[in-house]
C-alpha cells in the first residue's frame, strides 16, 4: 500500500516465502524491544485461528535479513498473492488486530457446536445380535433342545 518494493529488492528467503497461493504474515520484533515483549502474546493469540489459513511468521530483526519496509518494530507485514496488501507500525489494539487478519485473511470457521446423536448406538449393537439371518437361523434352529 505504501511503496511497491520490487521483489529483486528482497532477500531470497522472503522471495521463496511469499510464491504460495496462501496470505503470508510477516511479524517483525526485536528481543530487546519492550514494545515487542507485549505485542508478542497478543500477536500470537490472534494469529492461532489463522495458521491453517495463512503462512504466518515471526521474525526477529537481528536473526532474520533486512527487509526494506520494516523500519521499527514491531511491524506487521501482510501479503496476499505476493504482494503487498497492509502495512502495520506496531500492532494496535487487540480489536484492530484482529479486523485486520479477519479483513486480510478471511473470517475463521465458527467452532462446531456438538451436535445431537442421531442413532442410540446401544440400541441398534443390541438389535444386530438378535437379528436372525438364515444361515443363523438354522443353526439356532438345529441347536435348540425341544421341549
Amino acid at each position: 500500500m505504501n511503496a511497491v518494493i520490487p521483489s529483486s529488492d528482497l532477500a531470497l528467503v522472503y522471495r521463496k516465502a511469499l510464491k504460495t497461493w496462501r496470505p503470508v504474515i510477516l511479524y517483525f520484533a526485536s528481543e530487546h524491544c519492550p514494545a515487542c515483549e507485549s505485542a508478542g502474546p497478543v500477536f500470537r493469540k490472534i494469529a492461532a485461528p489463522y495458521r491453517l489459513r495463512a503462512n504466518i511468521y515471526m521474525l526477529n530483526t537481528r536473526e532474520s535479513p533486512r527487509h526494506p519496509l520494516v523500519t521499527g518494530t514491531p511491524t506487521v507485514l501482510f501479503y496476499k498473492h505476493g504482494r503487498l496488501v497492509k502495512t502495520l507500525k506496531g500492532i494496535g489494539t487487540e480489536e484492530t488486530l484482529a479486523a485486520d487478519f479477519a479483513r486480510h485473511i478471511g473470517k475463521t470457521k465458527a467452532p462446531a457446536v456438538p451436535r445431537k446423536q442421531r442413532h442410540d448406538v446401544v440400541w441398534l449393537r443390541q438389535s444386530l445380535r438378535q437379528l436372525c439371518t438364515i444361515p443363523r437361523g438354522r443353526s439356532l434352529r438345529s441347536c435348540a433342545v425341544p421341549m
